[in-house]
């Protein structure tokens, strides 16, 4: 089900999460968002926001050329981010080998909206996302050629989107926002 007014209608009850781990992991990822809104911005960097997957093309040009000055502050190589971006960006289209389970999305679906109604989004930049482990090092141009392809194609998609492994059933818009947000996160710890 793609349209959903809370987040929580339509999801199977945890029965794999007790009630208390399920209200322990509603209490942090409601924190965890609060903590993000106080900030009025980014936690990391330059805090970029992106409306939409364009604007993610523009800031990708930008690091393109400028990649003699270009200074990481995150733990992962430029190679690995882009890789890392364009993998998410992909599972829109081609899913998840794994996914988070359905009472774990709902509460991190009610933490995505409230990075939509702020504007922007805060997260761990060395968190993986599932699937193969990303190589740290490899070239530029094929990582970069990889993340405009992914964008490419997820704007050109007409088909059914596959759930996010961390937010669930996701509309196009959503998935557009959860991508385009995301990008910036990462792309707000590069200075050039």
């Amino acid at each position: 089900m793609n349209n959903k007014n809370n987040g929580l209608e339509g999801l199977p009850a945890p029965s794999t999460m007790s009630r208390k781990s399920f209200l322990r992991l509603s209490v942090g990822v409601a924190a965890a968002a609060g903590l993000g809104s106080l900030a009025g911005c980014s936690n990391n960097g330059r805090g970029l926001r992106f409306d939409n997957l364009n604007d993610a093309l523009i800031e990708l040009a930008q690091i393109e050329n400028n990649l003699d000055t270009l200074e990481m502050q995150q733990e992962w190589s430029l190679y690995k981010v882009l890789n890392h971006l364009a993998k998410t960006c992909e599972g829109a289209m081609f899913g998840f080998p794994e996914t988070d389970p359905p009472a774990q999305q709902a509460v991190q679906y009610v933490a995505f909206q409230t990075f939509i109604a702020q504007g922007f989004m805060s997260h761990n930049l060395s968190a993986p996302v599932p699937g193969p482990e990303i190589a740290d090092d490899g070239p530029l141009p094929e990582a970069f050629l990889r993340i405009r392809n992914a964008i490419s194609d997820f704007q050109n998609f007409s088909g059914e989107l596959f759930p996010h492994f961390a937010y669930g059933n996701l509309n196009y818009r959503e998935w557009e926002l959860a991508n385009a947000f995301h990008m910036a996160d990462h792309f707000s710890s590069l200075t050039y």
